[in-house]
């Protein structure tokens, strides 16, 4: 195989734990935003790629895994600000050449989903645009200010509700232990406010949502790291991370008891992995976080832990 028939990637390539056996195509590079706590425009200019070159990455990866791949994810950042026309010609293209697709995902901004109307979002799900991973980060307006997210707790409540209405599975993700240590009432903030987020849009069918849990890691270069490196921002332990997300489950209190929320914290940075159906699952979960709490030798040390 020649070097022109490599599928092109602008690396360190950044995707969701769950699309580790997708088709990874490189649609955009980098971010629009660039939030304290993240690398991913790092050492990346933003743009979105020309058309003509994700087809041709389409290609090629149809003539080496064949008509058999079921799950693409277009790379990168915040791949949910490419113009609705190119988004609806690739994600088009890929089903063309790959008929046992089942879905196509993407990162998204929730500035990036209030920009779309409902009738893009719908064209875009009818494409085949099945799921969006949205980075809440935090349903406190403060501190969602603070790591400079540029959206605040109600831009996530309307962009979901406005992913629920096109029929795009959510799949949003908040960051344990990411006000530090420094003021303790930050952290009770962030863990209250962000159970309300997920109250407020947990949708009245049955549909299936997720809502997952990181865990703070400071890549060097981050504007965090660098606050780290002053002394402006101290990490917190592996226990407080554990009472902060003890919190966020005990505020967790859905309207609809019949629905399909699956939660997860089983990320590689996460101490504890957890996994369950909220708000069904709610006491086996707080009995496994205080399992943590009181059992430190079971969590993952933090030299395994990574992004």
């Amino acid at each position: 195989m020649t070097g022109t028939e490599e599928i092109y990637y602008c690396k360190p390539v950044f995707r969701p734990p769950s699309e580790a056996f997708s088709l990874l195509i490189q649609l955009t590079e980098g971010c629009t935003f660039k939030c304290d706590f993240c690398m991913s425009n790092l050492r990346k200019e933003f743009l979105v790629r020309d058309v003509e070159l994700v087809k041709r990455d389409l290609d090629i990866a149809r003539k080496q895994y064949g008509a058999n791949v079921r799950k693409i994810f277009f790379l990168d950042g915040n791949a949910m600000v490419t113009p609705t026309e190119k988004l609806l010609e690739v994600t088009r293209y890929a089903y063309k050449l790959f008929p046992n697709l089942e879905r196509c995902g993407v990162y998204a901004h929730s500035k990036d989903i209030l920009k779309k109307s409902d009738e893009q979002l719908k064209t875009l799900f009818d494409a085949g645009l099945k799921i969006a991973y949205v980075g809440f980060e935090s349903g406190s307006d403060r501190l969602l200010d603070i790591v400079h997210k540029q959206a605040s707790k109600s831009d996530h409540i309307k962009a979901s509700e406005k992913l629920m209405k096109a029929g795009i599975t959510l799949s949003a993700t908040l960051i344990n232990g990411l006000g530090g240590r420094k003021n303790p009432e930050i952290s009770k903030e962030h863990a209250i406010e962000s159970a309300d987020l997920v109250n407020q849009i947990c949708p009245n069918d049955n549909r299936i949502w997720y809502i997952a849990f990181l865990t703070l890691m400071i890549p060097s270069g981050t504007e965090i790291f660098k606050k780290k490196i002053k002394e402006e921002f101290q990490e917190m332990k592996s226990k407080e991370i554990l009472q902060e997300l003890k919190t966020f489950i005990e505020k967790i209190n859905f309207h609809n008891k019949n629905a399909n929320c699956i939660f997860r914290c089983n990320h590689a940075s996460n101490y504890l992995p957890i996994k369950g159906i909220l708000d069904r699952e709610k006491e086996s979960i707080l009995s496994t976080i205080n399992y943590g709490i009181t059992h430190s030798d079971i969590l993952r040390p933090d030299f395994y832990r990574g992004l």
